[in-house]
């Protein structure tokens, strides 16, 4: 299973560059879900539905999900499927409640507590964010997706010295990591030039 990333997108420009690049890292995850239905052939014209509205094909296949969730209060896939439907719509608030109930029955699934911590980001709610990623941190401290979503966690709040450790703990855990030189340079310019710390 992967994980979800953050896709978004300074005090100086890093901060932006290290946004927008684990906003194209931070693997908006696409775990394999067990159990999924493939998605269903629809005769309904898509073309008639608002631009806004999610195609025929997908508001069927949650349909059916939903329905097959409410028969089966103990199946924690269809929940995952569910919360990850609504994630890649960018419905984060419906992505939510579906990720909430999947850990009340896998309470250690590290890559659900990360979505789900994701899902809260993406609703505006960091510090909620912070929090799930460090449960999911205690369970799989090298966990490559939580170590960069909870950097961008912090980097969005201001807390630019946990966010450096953590991007520190991500290189020191994957140390064949593919953008390590870009990384350790956005962390020294963080360092020195907003935080003031000497060379």
């Amino acid at each position: 299973m992967g994980t979800k990333q953050i896709t978004t997108g300074v005090v100086g420009i890093v901060i932006g560059l290290i946004m927008g690049f684990f906003a194209s890292q931070i693997f908006l995850q696409n775990p394999s879900r067990v159990g999924e239905q493939q998605p269903l052939n629809s005769s309904q014209d898509s073309s008639q539905l608002p631009a806004e509205h999610p195609p025929a094909e997908v508001m069927e296949k949650l349909t059916e999900l939903q329905d097959w969730a409410q028969t089966h209060p103990q199946d924690s896939q269809v929940r995952i499927s569910l919360g990850n439907t609504y994630y890649d719509m960018g419905r984060f608030d419906g992505a939510l409640s579906w990720y909430e109930e999947a850990l009340q029955l896998e309470p250690d699934n590290v890559d659900v507590r990360t979505d789900l911590g994701t899902a809260y980001l993406y609703t505006g709610n960091p510090i909620k964010a912070v929090e799930h990623y460090k449960s999911s941190l205690e369970m799989n401290p090298d966990h490559i997706q939580t170590l960069q979503n909870i950097s961008v966690a912090y980097l969005s709040t201001g807390n630019y010295v946990e966010a450096i450790g953590h991007l520190e703990r991500l290189l020191e855990s994957h140390p064949d990591y593919p953008q390590r030189k870009e990384i350790e340079q956005q962390i020294e310019y963080i360092r020195t030039q907003i935080l003031g710390d000497s060379p």
